[in-house]
């Protein structure tokens, strides 16, 4: 008889699956219409078909982030909330900043929700389900975690949402914890022992599946990609843990943030104002999702509209 494998893989999904999916006033710069223009099109960047850690000494949206000449930037548009206002980082992440700037020209965004709120975490939104499930609009479909060691979880940080194997999609998050964070070292080695344990948890479970398992191929490929998810997520979190600078250390201080997520999933923006929209979001009334957790909004918050533009 072959062995069952329903459990199996329910457990590594469970286990398998991370934190997301996913102020300053000094950090805020007023821009009026007449200092901006529409983005045009660009040429489109390779998209990373596997787990991507590309090491910077940039200054990334650590500090004192301000928009200036030649910088893209979005407008998100929350109906009944506001406006956020968030710099984008093409040059440090490529594909997935150029990812999102389609997807808005396009209208992609207009209309859909924000699903997913917690408090002291992040407030998630934009899919294509209106629950963080489903895949890609874009034409190129799902894309693997881009992480640049120059962007962190801050206080307003625009993040790409993923599932338990690193894939992208349209969703994304903004993260809304405003607690000053500490002992970044001691975070970071504990995340990446974390994943350590996992790849080799999970590298063992697929050496160890045999021909006689239910669905061998599919369970071979879904731990040996879990595995693969696992290794990369450590020796991306490692490097975040070695380009720690005091500027990361000051930041994460004084604006807060989830370092908890990063090495693990795509920062590609930095709000520079609307972070009172972001808390009137986070503050809203909440019921229980269909997992069970309080974080979905009674009313519904949605997108109107997503623009790009270049600071002038």
């Amino acid at each position: 008889m072959k062995k069952t494998t329903r459990s199996i893989i329910a457990a590594a999904l469970c286990a398998s699956m991370m934190l997301a999916g996913c102020s300053n006033n000094n950090t805020e710069q007023t821009t009026t219409a007449s200092q901006t223009a529409a983005v045009q099109n660009t040429d489109r960047p390779e998209a990373p078909t596997s787990f991507k850690l590309t090491e910077s000494t940039d200054a990334g949206n650590s500090g004192d982030v301000k928009l200036e000449k030649g910088d893209t930037y979005a407008v998100i548009s929350i109906r009944d909330f506001g406006d956020i206002k968030i710099k984008l980082y093409p040059d440090l992440v490529p594909y997935g900043v150029y990812n999102f700037i389609e997807l808005a020209k396009n209208g992609t965004y207009n209309g859909r929700n924000i699903h997913r709120i917690e408090e002291d975490f992040m407030l998630q939104g934009g899919s294509a389900s209106g629950d963080g499930s489903g895949g890609s609009s874009f034409e190129g479909g799902e894309f693997k975690n881009e992480v640049n060691t120059s962007l962190r979880h801050y206080y307003g940080a625009l993040c790409y949402a993923s599932n338990s194997l690193g894939d992208l999609s349209d969703g994304f998050y903004i993260v809304n914890s405003k607690k000053p964070k500490t002992n970044l070292e001691n975070t970071y080695s504990l995340l990446a022992q974390n994943f350590m344990n996992q790849a080799q948890q999970y590298g063992s479970i697929a050496q160890s599946i045999t021909e006689d398992v239910d669905n061998y191929e599919y369970m071979r490929y879904l731990y040996g990609s879990l595995f693969e998810y696992s290794r990369d997520a450590y020796y991306s979190i490692v490097g975040m843990y070695n380009s720690i600078t005091d500027a990361v250390k000051k930041t994460y201080e004084e604006k807060g943030g989830k370092p908890e997520l990063d090495g693990c999933y795509t920062v590609f923006g930095q709000t520079v104002e609307g972070f009172e929209v972001i808390d009137k979001i986070t503050e809203v009334e909440k019921e229980a999702n269909a997992q069970g957790v309080v974080s979905k909004p009674v009313k519904d918050i949605i997108i109107d509209k997503i623009e790009i533009f270049t600071m002038e």
